[in-house]
This record gives structure tokens, C-alpha cells and sequence, in this order.
């Protein structure tokens, strides 16, 4: 949930039902409403974001997908992305590797 879209009339919370959603206070302090969070009880099902997309109710709930069982495509777009971002993490200086500033120091 965006904080900074939730219009605070927690409509979202009456018609999903769903239990790991509940309201903690705004933390802009001119805004008086509480704001809707997910608590970390949360499962992914997705209901609620489905039930406040459906009846227009606030923006502020983003679509995510969950692959369930990833196919082969899947599974091959995720081992060249990985590769890809190892190639990019490889190209910095690990700071485990003593190639940091106190490289040498103490010695």
C-alpha cells in the first residue's frame, strides 16, 4: 500500500476482509487519517488488491505476481538475469576481498 495515495477510508479493509491488513497512523503529519499497511502476516494472495481494483477504490494497492511453479521460460529468464547481475556486482570491489581502503593496514 502507497502511503502516499490511500485516501484513508479504508474501504479496502471492509470488502477484502482480509485479516493482515489494518491501519497504523499517517506519517504525514498533516494528514489526520490513518493509512492502510500489510502487516507481515500477509500471504501474497493478491484478494485484496483484486477487490479494491475491481470496485475503484484506491490506487494506492500495486499488482504483484506470483509465479507459482515457473516454467522453463521462467526459470531461464531468471538464470541469465542473475548472471547478468553478478557480471554487474563483479565489475565493484567485494568488501570482503581486502581490496577496500584499509587494505594493508595493521600489517
Amino acid at each position: 500500500v502507497d502511503e502516499d495515495t490511500c485516501t484513508g477510508d479504508h474501504a479496502c479493509i471492509r470488502l477484502s476482509g482480509c485479516p493482515s491488513l489494518t491501519v497504523k497512523p499517517n506519517p504525514d503529519k498533516l494528514r489526520k487519517d490513518p493509512v492502510t499497511t500489510v502487516m507481515s502476516s500477509c500471504v501474497g494472495c493478491g484478494l485484496c488488491g483484486e477487490v479494491s481494483d475491481a470496485a475503484v477504490l484506491c490506487p494506492s494497492f500495486y499488482k504483484a505476481d506470483i509465479v507459482q511453479n515457473p516454467g522453463i521460460h521462467d526459470r531461464a529468464l531468471d538464470r541469465i538475469r542473475r548472471m547478468g547481475i553478478g557480471i554487474l556486482q563483479g565489475a565493484r570491489p567485494n568488501p570482503g576481498d581486502g581490496a577496500g581502503i584499509n587494505a594493508g593496514a595493521g600489517q
